[in-house]
């Protein structure tokens, strides 16, 4: 370390006098260059008139020695020069030899020289710009052919013979320079990556990722490929939903009519409660205490009353499983946990076994993050052109992290330089990756090439999004929770993956027939507050706000904007796609909506907060927490997953939403950046609460560690009241401990009402901890509603929230058995026994059907108030419908 650094200052000494040298001789240029003109002046005279010479002796004399000393200045110019581009071509003094990296020597490439390597590569790069900078600065100048001097031979300065000028010999040795150094940086490139390729496994190497990025080209998995995207603006939901609404209600009439207990002839369609499941995160705690529930829920017959199944975070994977593999029936995702976490899912042996055996089931699981790294050169090809064609307007302040000196960061930042050749070698053109929605025809395909060119035009005003590492988690997760494990009978796990379980657009198959609830994941995107979501203006305000995936779409609850679902991802502005590629893989998407880790410094401080003493609270948190606020409530120590920005230019977007701050900064910005929902609310109740879903009744599965003092009631209710939600039952609360901060609606609320609310809540939190219920049940308000959200006498009636805690039973078969403190049950322990798996899965299940028949008669009393009401609307409307 201590030799590496002396190296690295020594270079840098280095450089400074090499800089000084040619500051110096920059400086000089001026001032020279007016002297030359006078010379180039003084020999057009002297040849241009037989008259000048015969002027007089003295006069002759005067002119012979004004002429040497503008002579002399430009040879010593000249002389500068030559050597500047000598300093330049020599390269970086290193303590090695460069030589040895261009043979091609692996052994060379090590850790303790990588720094050195690096710079060396900077310095050359360096280098060429300041030749290109010398080159324009030589070809800008006025130039004659003045005679050698003393510190110039005739043939250095100019050829009569030849008739070459000093102009041209500086422009050729220039060019020398540059190709040699060209010729250093294409080798020493080289070199590493094939130093890099040597140290990688064989799955990790070039040809490996780049058969797994041709699986992103191919049209039978990727149809969409052949479709032209646009913006959807509107608050309503798609057509496709309203189509999957009946198709679903008409499927569940008999299984619903026997769930409550009454004939099907008397249930009427329009009467059945439009149900919706509200998953929780919690990680690999909630995603299997999710699938026990959803057991409970299928073996009783409710799951096939459900329309929509909602998530966040680790529900989420819960939700995906039941929608793939699972094809809605929780006992297979249940053996398939059984199996696949057994083994780590972060495991970088378990990654290369699985790579290693399954070669085609790994590709298709990296196929995006392959595609994406490849096709990331187009960027850097880009930012190498000239950009003076660029709309310094378009041109977002993007922040991406570089390489650095690592080994891992310098072969990476190389190897992404080459990616444009890497991409055009081993990709066969004939593979389809994109096509231009205008003015190309439907049916005509575009190469590898074309499409490079397609994007590095795009990108004159858009930067392609940084590969990030929630994508790499979110590949992992896929490959251990939607890949589908099942053991054979030689007791070997054998792997299955269904193309279509690659795609959030796959799961509509069921959907669109009605036979499984429409799943909605969701995450959030962090809104600072200033004009371009930055965090170097200073705002007065900042929240997150909502998006969603669906099968049929993804877009913001908040912004009213939706593109289709097989098209997130591509480039968009002024609502039309710039160019094409294949659907975000579901894996990226799984990956997203659970990436906690990339919580503000505030949200992280807050999990902290929660749990430590009291006193520690007020007296050192507080001040630090109200002192740093602002700062650390935007700022991410880890960079949420980012992509190409669907509403960017959407101008249509400013007229469709009052808020119009917010609505103007979404759509000048041409990168999205995305991240868990639970920062917000770890309930996905803002999907459940539009207006537009007319949801009846939400069941709430709460798998939150500290489960007792989270806000995310309060949040749903202040959520409402911003969002003009008049059925929400005000007041519901299941704890009454909150150590956040009062919500906005909480300060609205007078002291007679926020005193109904805590009574309330201190007494069903006792009913919960002291009475072992575990289901919860606010079918209408229970403390008077807020003045502005007052119903009418006409309105539905109110939504019915259900509460399942996930919490110990003293009925259960282990009495025990507390998942809040079970060490296996941590929100991040991604390594479980079968039997673990069967113990957390089971209480769910025991705790759903405790409370069985409290939920079948909470569905039967929402049937009976939807139906009364129904009736009523239809008496007043002299039974018109």
């Amino acid at each position: 370390m201590l030799h590496g650094e002396a190296s690295k200052s020594g270079r840098n000494v280095r450089r400074q006098e090499t800089s000084s040298r040619q500051a110096q001789t920059l400086g000089r240029r001026a001032s020279q260059q007016n002297d030359m003109s006078t010379v180039s002046a003084e020999h057009r005279s002297a040849s241009g008139d037989a008259h000048q010479h015969e002027r007089s002796a003295s006069s002759r004399d005067m002119q012979s020695g004004e002429d040497s000393a503008a002579a002399s200045s430009l040879g010593a110019w000249y002389t500068s020069v030559v050597s500047t581009i000598e300093s330049l071509t020599v390269g970086p003094p290193s303590a090695r030899d460069s030589s040895s990296i261009s043979a091609g020597n692996r052994d060379a490439i090590d850790p303790t020289a990588s720094s050195g390597d690096a710079g060396s590569i900077s310095w050359m790069t360096s280098a060429m710009k300041q030749l290109d900078e010398l080159t324009m600065e030589v070809q800008a100048m006025a130039w004659g052919k003045p005679a050698p001097t003393e510190s110039t031979s005739a043939s250095d300065v100019d050829s009569n013979n030849t008739g070459t000028s000093l102009k041209q010999q500086l422009l050729d040795q220039i060019g020398a320079a540059q190709a040699q150094l060209g010729q250093r940086i294409d080798e020493t490139r080289a070199a590493l990556e094939n130093a890099v390729q040597g140290m990688l496994p064989e799955q990790l190497q070039r040809p490996w990722i780049s058969a797994s990025a041709q699986l992103c080209l191919d049209l039978e998995t990727h149809p969409e490929l052949l479709q032209s995207a646009s913006v959807r603006i509107g608050t309503d939901i798609c057509g496709q939903e309203h189509d999957f609404r009946q198709q679903r209600a008409e499927r569940m009439r008999k299984d619903f009519a026997q769930f409550i207990g009454v004939a099907a002839a008397t249930v009427d369609e329009r009467d059945i409660p439009i149900i919706g499941v509200a998953g929780s995160g919690g990680g690999f705690r909630a995603m299997v205490s999710t699938v026990g529930s959803y057991r409970a829920m299928y073996q009783a017959g409710l799951s096939q009353c459900v329309m929509y199944d909602a998530a966040v975070s680790g529900s989420s994977w819960a939700v995906g499983a039941l929608h793939t593999y699972g094809n809605g029936d929780p006992h297979k995702v249940l053996g398939n946990l059984r199996l696949a976490m057994q083994s780590s899912v972060f495991s970088m042996e378990n990654l290369m076994a699985f790579a290693r055996e399954n070669c085609d089931i790994a590709q298709r699981v990296f196929a995006d993050m392959a595609a994406r790294y490849l096709l990331s050169a187009a960027e850097t090809d880009n930012a190498q052109e000239d950009t003076s064609a660029v709309e310094s307007q378009d041109v977002a302040p993007i922040s991406r992290q570089q390489g650095g000196t690592s080994v891992i960061g310098m072969v990476f930042d190389e190897i992404l330089r080459r990616g444009q050749q890497v991409a055009e070698s081993v990709l066969p053109e004939y593979f389809l990756i994109t096509r231009s929605a205008e003015p190309i025809a439907a049916t005509a395909p575009a190469t590898v090439g074309d499409f490079l060119q397609d994007a590095k035009k795009a990108l004159q005003s858009m930067s392609i999004p940084p590969v990030s590492v929630v994508e790499l988690y979110g590949a992992l997760l896929f490959k251990q929770l939607i890949v589908q494990h099942t053991a054979g009978e030689d007791k070997q796990v054998h792997l299955t993956l269904d193309s279509r379980w690659t795609k959030l657009s796959g799961q509509r198959a069921a959907v669109d027939r009605g036979l499984q609830a429409m799943p909605i994941y969701t995450a959030v995107r962090h809104f600072i507050g200033s004009n371009d979501n930055s965090t170097e203006q200073s705002a007065s305000d900042h929240k997150y706000q909502w998006f969603e995936f669906s099968p049929y779409e993804v877009g913001s609850i908040d912004h009213g904007a939706w593109v289709p679902s097989w098209a997130f991802g591509r480039p968009m502005k002024n609502g039309r796609e710039q160019y094409r590629v294949g659907e975000v893989h579901f894996g990226s998407i799984l990956g997203t909506v659970a990436s906690a880790f990339c919580a503000s410094v505030d949200a992280m401080a807050t999990e902290i907060y929660m749990v430590v003493p009291g006193a520690l609270r007020s007296a050192i948190m507080d001040p630090l927490l109200d002192r740093y606020e602002r700062d650390t409530a935007v700022s991410h120590l880890i960079p949420p997953y980012t992509l190409f920005n669907p509403f960017y230019r959407t101008e249509d977007m400013r007229s469709t939403n009052e808020h119009e701050q917010e609505m103007a900064e979404l759509e000048a910005a041409p990168l999205l950046s995305l991240m868990d929902a639970g920062l917000e609310n770890n309930l996905p109740f803002a999907s459940l609460l539009r207006a537009e879903r007319d949801v009846d009744m939400i069941i709430c599965l709460d798998s939150s560690a500290n489960i007792d003092i989270m806000p995310w009631f309060a949040r749903a209710e202040r959520w409402a009241s911003d969002h003009g939600v008049r059925r929400w039952p005000w007041g519901a609360r299941p704890w009454a401990s909150d150590p956040l901060r009062p919500t906005k609606i909480e300060a609205k609320m007078n002291s007679t009402t926020l005193r109904f609310t805590k009574q309330a809540a201190e007494q069903t939190e006792r009913r919960i901890k002291n009475d072992n219920v575990r289901c919860v049940v606010f079918d209408g308000p229970v403390a008077p509603s807020p003045a502005s959200t007052r119903r009418e006498k006409a309105e539905p009636p109110p939504i019915s929230v259900l509460y399942l805690p996930l919490m110990g039973n003293r009925e259960f078969r282990n009495p025990d058995f507390d998942p809040q403190t079970a060490d296996f049950c941590t929100t991040f322990n991604h390594r479980w026994t079968a039997e673990q798996v069967d113990l957390l899965a089971d209480l769910t299940t025991f705790n759903f059907n405790q409370e069985l028949e409290q939920i079948r008669q909470a569905v039967k009393r929402a049937y009976e108030r939807k139906r009364s009401y129904r009736l009523y609307t239809e008496q007043e409307k002299g039974g018109a419908w």
